[in-house]
């Protein structure tokens, strides 16, 4: 027997919001003096190692030096990854400080 579909009218409760990312930056992005966080934005950014944009909803990393939280940027989770082997894996303001 077919199975039928309750109209939109028929549900009960407000539809599911979407799940924000909960996913951790990776133990290999994480560096001395900065925070690493994973996030998903809403808007578009610019990836300071590749200087390309990261579209708006596409999971990349927010790096913030914890000496100065004005520089926070935005990075392609590649781009950190290459980034860190760059520096030996240290923070050193590199391509955007």
């Amino acid at each position: 027997m077919p199975r039928k579909h309750r109209a939109a009218r028929e549900r009960s409760g407000s539809p599911p919001k979407p799940a924000e990312p909960g996913w951790a930056p990776p133990a290999w992005g994480l560096a001395a003096d900065v925070e690493v966080r994973a996030v998903s934005g809403d808007k578009v950014y610019r990836c300071p190692g590749c200087d390309t944009e990261i579209r708006a909803g596409v999971p990349h990393l927010v790096v913030v030096p914890l000496s100065d939280p004005s520089l926070r940027r935005h990075w392609h989770t590649e781009c950190w990854r290459r980034e860190l082997r760059r520096t030996g894996g240290s923070f050193r303001g590199g391509a955007w400080g």
